[in-house]
């Protein structure tokens, strides 16, 4: 998939009066307009505190320990000889991954009650470099953005802050309040917090991949919508496909030279506007077969803060790519420019002559 620098571009009014054309340009609008409200998405800091905001599981990668003794590797339980003998033989420093329960702090540090017996728990003690992957699970496989926190655990030993911090916990989780509650917690129990040292994002199918500042991810606040984003574009996606098709067709069949679209489909929400994907086949007929993948950023004109606004902001945008298709305002509506929109990614796949998957084989570069 290829990265594309971000700008901004307007859709074609190829049946607009020339005087009417003839609006000042963006960057011009950027001199004389606070520049937030020309913001068009969330910095890497916020897509990342966002998703890992949003999510309260992850996977802890840890290393198993350079050597294990036997009494250490019966504390999960009855072993065979044989476990016993492969742990001896190869338990040296080998990634191990287990499912952990989290919360962030303030800071965007994430909070974490191990077991003093988990397998994790040892491998900390003799290493407490970590990382901790995340990924919606509503949102699975390569179509979900997914953040990895790489950094080094710490025992929380502060009296305050590990007060706080079973408050919080016991609150967020209360099937796992009453351990925290009684002498179970000091004798089963421990508290942790993973200082974060650096931060890797990828987002949904890889287009954008980078290290994300643990400072801005800290600074950073979660999109207001994330907690209801993923339940719209399940929603949108599944009943709006006739409007995609008027959507693609507004905002880019002039410049696409396309008639209608293939898989559209929204990967991205916040309260900016949303990254619009699709596909369409190639008419050069140098590629027969072969599908041209696009993925635009549409900005919303006003910022949605509320599941409500964002359902308005969402129809206002389908509503003027519907009135531009059908001949009704070549001007969309009353405002003076079309949305903001910023080309994300193209990419090229090959029909196949089965039923079998989409196979991507390469980028195409503008």
């Amino acid at each position: 998939m290829t990265r594309h620098v971000a700008k901004t571009q307007l859709p074609s009014h190829r049946a607009t009066p020339a005087i009417l054309r003839q609006r000042p340009r963006l960057n011009s609008l950027k001199m004389e307009t606070n520049p937030k409200e020309l913001r068009l998405e969330l910095t890497l800091g916020e897509l990342c505190k966002t998703l890992v905001g949003t999510c309260t599981s992850g996977t802890l990668c840890t290393t198993l320990p350079v050597r294990e003794d036997f009494d250490g590797l019966h504390r999960f339980g009855p072993q065979s000889q044989a476990t016993v003998e492969k742990w001896e033989k190869y338990g040296k420093e080998y990634p191990f991954g287990t499912l952990v329960s989290y919360l962030l702090n303030e800071e965007g540090q994430p909070y974490m009650l191990l077991a003093n017996n988990a397998a994790h728990t040892r491998n900390i003690m003799a290493n407490p470099k970590t990382a901790l992957y995340v990924q919606n699970p509503q949102s699975p496989g390569q179509k979900g953005a997914r953040v990895t926190l790489v950094g080094e655990i710490e025992k929380i030993s502060n009296p305050q802050e590990l007060k706080d911090c079973k408050e919080f916990y016991a609150d967020r989780f209360p099937d796992q309040a009453e351990p925290l509650e009684d002498d179970r917690f000091s004798r089963y129990f421990t508290m942790y917090k993973l200082i974060i040292k650096d931060i890797y994002y990828v987002s949904g199918f890889g287009v954008t991949t980078c290290w994300v500042n643990p400072e801005e991810f800290s600074k950073a606040q979660a999109d207001p919508l994330a907690p209801f984003s993923q339940e719209l574009l399940d929603e949108w996606n599944r009943k709006r496909q006739s409007e995609y098709q008027a959507l693609a067709a507004a905002f880019f069949g002039s410049e696409l030279d396309l008639d209608d679209v293939d898989s559209p489909r929204i990967t991205q929400l916040d309260r900016f506007g949303f990254d619009f994907r699709f596909r369409f086949p190639r008419k050069d007929g140098q590629h027969d077969g072969q599908y041209d993948i696009r993925e635009y950023r549409i900005g919303f004109r006003n910022h949605a803060m509320s599941k409500e606004e964002a359902q308005s902001a969402m129809f206002k945008i389908l509503q003027e790519a519907w009135e531009k298709i059908n001949g009704y305002d070549d001007e969309w509506g009353d405002l003076d420019n079309p949305p903001m929109i910023l080309k994300r990614a193209t990419d090229l796949e090959v029909a196949q002559q089965s039923s079998k998957p989409m196979t991507v084989t390469g980028a195409q570069r503008d």
